[in-house]
């Protein structure tokens, strides 16, 4: 599901760098395993505070945030959004569709699920729009 800004800064661009943040140990590491297989360089982060901590190492293009943490503070939300404008953001988690008070957060929206297709569709196709 698209919900926000364009994604034209991906295209041609073939290797990738991931941050995932997710609480969910067991999502970190299969979804982390399934798109370095892909190619993807991930590093995976268990919060928001996590992933400050190893936002150089990651350098990302791209971010995968699930969306139902206990900690997820709006402040350091926009502080990360404002300082790093030209990363694109994915909402993932078990809501059904995305959360209102998400939707100007993050660029896309994918419901969570152990079948990880559509998010690598989506992580590839942001890379051909053009």
């Amino acid at each position: 599901m698209r919900v926000g800004l364009s994604a034209r800064r991906w295209k041609g661009n073939a290797m990738k760098s991931i941050l995932y943040i997710d609480p969910s140990e067991s999502h970190r590491f299969l979804l982390q395993e399934e798109l370095q297989q892909e190619g993807y360089q991930v590093v995976a982060a268990s919060s928001i505070e996590e992933a400050l901590s190893k936002w150089k190492e990651a350098n990302p293009d791209l971010v995968i945030l699930e969306l139902r943490q206990n900690r997820l503070s709006k402040e350091v939300f926009e502080k990360l959004k404002g300082k790093y404008p030209r990363v694109l953001w994915i909402g993932y988690s078990t809501y059904f569709q995305c959360p209102e008070e998400f939707k100007k957060w993050i660029n896309f929206y994918l419901p969570k699920s152990s079948k990880i297709e559509e998010m690598k569709m989506l992580i590839k196709g942001l890379q051909t729009v053009g």
